[in-house]
């Protein structure tokens, strides 16, 4: 009998790869969760420093400066949940159950859409 040792894999590496491969996923996760986060807050920011902009100048309405107000705690909201993913790595259970922190509503910009409007496109 002729036995190839290179060929040897062992329950450890096994579980070692097991191990590597959760660590990859968790790590890939909480950078998806951080970009999404950074693209929220900048979102969110860009039209309080617009509407900022139309307060300052003495041309923003009431309903301008709610909305304002509005997001304001908006991006409070996405900042906290940015700081908390921070957090995710030193918990106990990283990176085999992270406690995920509760993401924050979406906050609807009629000014800057999340994505833009489906429109049909007719060739003739």
């Amino acid at each position: 009998m002729n036995i190839d040792w290179s060929q040897l894999i062992t329950k450890a590496m096994k579980d070692s790869a097991a191990q590597a491969a959760q660590l990859a996923s968790a790590k890939a996760e909480l950078s998806s969760r951080n970009t999404s986060a950074l693209a929220q807050i900048a979102r969110i920011q860009e039209r309080i420093n617009t509407i900022g902009f139309g307060i300052e100048v003495g041309e923003a309405t009431e309903e301008d400066e709610a909305e304002q107000a509005a997001l304001l705690l908006s991006v409070k909201a996405w900042k906290t949940y940015k700081f908390s993913l921070g957090k995710v790595t030193s918990q106990p259970t990283w990176y085999g159950t992270p406690v995920w922190p509760v993401e924050p509503s979406v906050p609807v910009i009629v000014a800057d859409p999340e994505s833009p409007p489906a429109f049909d496109i007719k060739t003739d």
